[in-house]
């Protein structure tokens, strides 16, 4: 029942490793270094917008939870797809993707049969469907009037390496800007979120991050390039470290190419083994406590571990690993440190609810806190 939704051509569904190794090829193309770079500006203005929003609030209060959902879902747009919404039908695009995404975590998707009508009747069916409807214009218009800058139009025009003349199938381009998105938005918007509450649950890391930016800012200017990103590395340690506090909370799924003993369990050739990111993270013996300490949001949350050889963590693996790891984790960290960097520089904030228990959402592909982090936000003082 999943294999609709995200679509059978998605990079995710293609079992057979050659025939992987090249889709992913020819969708990694919209992916690379240059690529990213070329998306900083579009990253950046949809950013800059919610960051006025923040600031708009004044002495109300704001839930970074949205903000974090309108931004990934302004760069689906905008970015990914490429399209030119009018302003009222924005709204429309973001509810979409939510009914479609946020159904992915229904426990009925799991049955080991298909559902009967479920792309007709069902709301991530119709969600799908509107989508499919406006990549298929964009499709058109990319084919019509050549590339642009968008992902889907470098997914459109890629060819492979090999031999120049392999392209993407018409379904293979739709299912895999539309699994983009979904990477994007979801672990995006998540790990922002979650972000927003570990800096406000420790502000002095925060205030660290924005000292980093002055310090930026005086070199290189007010500008965002790929160049300056990467030398944001206290911001890097910190998206690091959440990551590796809150991955994703599903399971990995993959089959045994060959028999193998795990802790003295044996693993037959052919069957398949689900695998715990979490748990894989909980177990690092780097970083390791018997009383659990490491992953405590308060307890921790040690963004300098990974500026110290010694400490760094010998496991991180939110993306995965191998060659199933995400292909989309270069876009996603550069949507994260692009705005977490114009946030620091512009804004300051703290939380409404300072609760000892955090409480959590649950049916969650990424972990969201249950309040959506509501805070109170002011512009910065140098």
């Amino acid at each position: 029942n999943l294999a609709p939704i995200f679509g059978e051509e998605a990079l995710l569904y293609e079992h057979d490793a050659a025939k992987h190794g090249k889709l992913r090829r020819l969708v990694g193309s919209a992916m690379t270094p240059a690529a990213i770079e070329a998306a900083i500006p579009s990253i950046q203005e949809a950013a800059g917008k919610q960051i006025e929003n923040i600031l708009e609030a004044g002495e109300g209060t704001i839930e970074m939870e949205k903000v974090f959902n309108d931004y990934t879902l302004d760069i689906a747009w905008k970015q990914i797809l490429g399209l030119d919404l009018r302003e009222e039908e924005v709204p429309r695009f973001h509810k979409a993707v939510a009914d479609w995404t946020g159904g992915i975590s229904n426990p009925m998707l799991l049955l080991p049969f298909r559902i009967p009508g479920l792309m007709k009747f069902s709301k991530i069916g119709r969600a799908r469907t509107y989508l499919t409807s406006k990549v298929e214009e964009k499709l058109a218009k990319l084919e019509r009037d050549g590339p642009d800058n968008s992902t889907l139009s470098k997914l459109y025009f890629a060819t492979d390496d090999d031999d120049g003349t392999t392209r993407l199938t018409h379904a293979q381009v739709m299912h895999n800007a539309l699994f983009l998105i979904f990477a994007g938005s979801e672990t995006s918007s998540s790990t922002l979120t979650c972000v927003s509450l570990l800096l406000g649950l420790h502000p002095k890391v925060w205030k660290k991050i924005q000292e980093e930016q002055r310090e930026l800012c005086s070199e290189e200017g007010e500008g965002l390039t790929r160049k300056i990103l990467d030398k944001c590395t206290y911001l890097d340690s910190v998206v690091k470290e959440t990551l590796r506090l809150h991955p994703v909370e599903t399971l990995e799924l993959r089959r045994a190419a060959k028999t193998v003993v795990v802790d003295g369990k044996q693993i037959p050739e052919g069957w398949m083994a689900l695998g715990n990111i979490k748990e894989t993270h909980r177990r690092d013996p780097t970083v390791y406590q018997e009383d659990g300490s490491h992953m405590d949001d308060r307890k921790g949350f040690e963004p300098e571990r990974w500026l110290e050889e010694s400490a760094k963590p010998s496991v991180w693996m939110p993306f995965g690993d191998g060659p199933r790891r995400c292909i989309g984790e270069r876009l996603a960290m550069t949507e994260m440190k692009v705005f977490l960097a114009m946030l620091a520089r512009k804004v300051d904030y703290e939380l409404v609810a300072n609760d000892e228990k955090i409480a959590w959402k649950t049916n969650t592909v990424m972990a969201r806190p249950a309040d959506g982090v509501e805070v109170r936000a002011r512009v910065a003082v140098a």
